[in-house]
């Protein structure tokens, strides 16, 4: 079975499991929670991905970052310690707030900016996100990279609106080297 495929499994188990108990909206923090910290964290990949770590020290240091995890979320890093399939922890994460988000009707919308965005203009970037989508429930998440220089990319579903400064700078430096 493909570690895209298992992880959705598991997601949907555990989205079922958290529905069942009443706990969706706590699990999906704390599954965005290790979604972000897998992402953020390069030591935790590494440890995860490493045939070296047995799987009982990759469960360790699991619970250990994720402590004040509720008791599902701890069951689901055993059984996937148990599985052997404790690498799948970030997909499963990833795939169980995509779930939760088809699930509850929220737009996810990804923005890139050069710095961190402010609360003011987070909330015009949210104002114009349900203007465009007529959604209800926004969940905007905002990746810094000082590549783009500054401006932004904001990305909706399968949409994609590129007003950076680098992006700008390369549709110029095209159309100079097309002139010539």
């Amino acid at each position: 079975m493909s570690g895209d495929r298992a992880a959705i499994r598991y997601a949907k188990a555990v989205l079922e499991l958290a529905s069942e108990k009443n706990l969706l909206a706590a699990t999906r923090d704390e599954m965005l929670d290790i979604k972000n910290t897998l992402e953020q964290s390069a030591d935790l990949q590494v440890v995860l991905k490493s045939p070296v770590v047995s799987p009982v020290q990759k469960k360790e240091a699991l619970m250990a970052v994720f402590n004040n995890t509720s008791e599902l979320t701890q069951n689901l890093i055993g059984v996937l310690a148990a599985n052997k399939r404790i690498d799948l922890l970030g997909g499963v994460a990833a795939n169980f707030v995509r779930m939760y988000n088809q699930k509850e009707g929220v737009v996810e919308a990804e923005v890139t900016t050069a710095v961190e965005m402010d609360s003011a203009l987070e909330a015009k970037v949210l104002e114009k996100i349900k203007s465009i989508t007529k959604a209800e429930n926004v969940s905007l998440v905002n990746r810094i990279d000082p590549a783009i220089i500054g401006g932004f990319v904001l990305r909706v579903g399968d949409m994609q609106y590129d007003a950076s400064i680098a992006n700008s700078f390369s549709r110029l430096k095209k159309q100079f080297n097309s002139s010539i």
